[in-house]
Order: structure tokens, then C-alpha cells, then sequence
């Protein structure tokens, strides 16, 4: 039992080692989520810096490392419309979809990956969408990134299905090659919106939004204060209970 100058506080053995270990996970997952955005505003603010940069050329042999996520890059090479990647599960405003992994191949046996957009499924998962694409050589300007990755690796799901266009949930550099017999980059470009051949290209990064977690941290430390504050109730109600009798 605790005296102060209030009253008395005596909170139960089992409600303390509870409240305890509330109050601890409960700001352990708001640190998480504070941590969580810290990751998302640096991942914005990268951004910002690389989109800044001047465009790089390619001559191919880059890598991701060498080049960083989202610097905006030029590349000339030639379609290859016979060979397309859907990476399937890709949502827009959420409708169910595909985005468009066109391979284009550069001078010598290199193949560079290049998100044309994102086109909607047809509901039919036998039925999929045209992606046809003119076999000509252009430049395509736009910015490097990592290829997509699902919330849950399931198996499966890194296997392209057989023929073309080959559909794929996690398309993997070293899967891509063996598919197509050629080196892949280890990154895809996003191909700029103002540029033909191309679908629906948003690549603004709406999912991340540091301001979300930042809501959720509050949400967690919230609930800690107010487990202390019950245990506090409860100690000083148990007391006076206790004195009572």
C-alpha cells in the first residue's frame, strides 16, 4: 500500500504485472510507428532529391545501387512486344490491375524492364488485357525504381505463368533473365506519362504518408496513458474498498 497525500493507492499484484506489460507494448508499437515515418519521409524527401537531379544516360551494365531509387534516367533501345511481364495485383483507386513490364532490349544482349502503366483487369482471369506495343526502336525517358513487392510471399507467386504476356505477383531480376534468356537490369523505369506507348502512369507516391503512422503512434501512447490511468484508478478504488470494510 502507498500513502500520499491524497489518499491511499494500493493497486493488485496480477492488474500491475498486466498494466505492465500493456504500457510496455503499447509504446513499443507507437515507437514502431514513429520509426515507420521517419522511413516514409526519408523515402519522400529522396525523392525529391533525385527527381531534382538531371537525367542520367543509360549505356546499360547500371546498377540500382549505382544509380539510387528514382533518379530519372534516358535510354535508347528497341521493344520487344513479343515477351511482356504483367505484374498482377497492382491496384488504382481500388480497382484491380496490372502494370506493364515491356523488356527493351539495348544495343548488345542487355534488357532494361519498363513500366509502361497500369491497366485494369478484366475480371476474367483467363481474359487478359491487350498490351500490344509497336517493335521499334525509341528513347524512353523516366525514372528508376526497384520492382514491386507483395505484402505476403506466398509460393508461387515469384513464377511467371507460362506463354505471353507472362503474369507474376514478385518479378525478380534473375527470374526475368532466365524467362527471357538475356541480362536484366536489376531495376525497372517507370516510363514518364507525356510519352507514347504507354498506360496509366501515376507514380506520385500516395501510399506513403508519414502522417498516417505518426496518427497511429499517438493512437498507441494514447492507449498507454489511459491503461496507467486505469491502473491508478483501480489501485486507489481497491484501497478505499480495503479501508472501508
Amino acid at each position: 500500500m502507498v500513502r500520499s497525500g491524497v489518499g491511499v493507492f494500493k493497486p493488485g499484484f496480477t492488474i500491475t504485472l498486466l498494466t505492465a506489460a500493456a504500457v510496455t507494448v503499447f509504446l513499443a508499437l507507437g515507437n514502431w510507428q514513429l520509426r515507420r515515418a521517419a522511413e516514409k519521409q526519408a523515402l519522400l524527401d529522396l525523392q525529391t532529391r533525385q527527381l531534382q537531379l538531371p537525367p542520367i544516360r543509360l549505356q546499360g551494365g547500371e546498377s540500382l545501387a549505382r544509380l539510387g531509387r528514382y533518379r530519372r534516367v534516358v535510354v535508347t533501345g528497341t521493344w520487344d512486344p513479343e515477351h511482356q511481364f504483367l505484374l498482377d495485383g497492382r491496384i488504382h483507386q481500388g480497382r484491380a490491375g496490372y502494370e506493364v513490364l515491356t523488356p527493351l532490349q539495348l544495343d548488345g544482349d542487355g534488357v532494361i524492364l519498363v513500366n509502361r502503366g497500369w491497366v485494369p483487369a478484366s475480371g476474367d482471369r483467363y481474359r487478359l488485357p491487350p498490351v500490344t506495343v509497336t517493335k521499334r526502336r525509341v528513347t524512353v525517358r523516366g525514372r528508376v525504381d526497384r520492382f514491386p513487392q507483395a505484402g505476403m510471399d506466398l509460393p508461387g507467386m515469384r513464377q511467371p505463368t507460362p506463354g505471353w504476356p507472362a503474369v507474376v505477383q514478385i518479378l525478380e531480376p534473375r527470374i526475368a533473365a532466365a524467362r527471357l534468356g538475356k541480362t536484366v537490369a536489376d531495376y525497372q523505369i517507370k516510363m514518364d506519362p507525356d510519352l507514347p506507348d504507354g498506360y496509366l502512369r501515376d507514380w506520385r507516391l500516395e501510399h506513403v504518408r508519414p502522417q498516417r503512422h505518426i496518427g497511429y503512434a499517438i493512437q498507441w501512447f494514447s492507449f498507454a496513458a489511459i491503461a496507467l490511468g486505469l491502473w491508478i484508478w483501480h489501485g486507489v478504488k481497491r484501497a478505499r474498498r480495503q479501508i472501508e470494510r
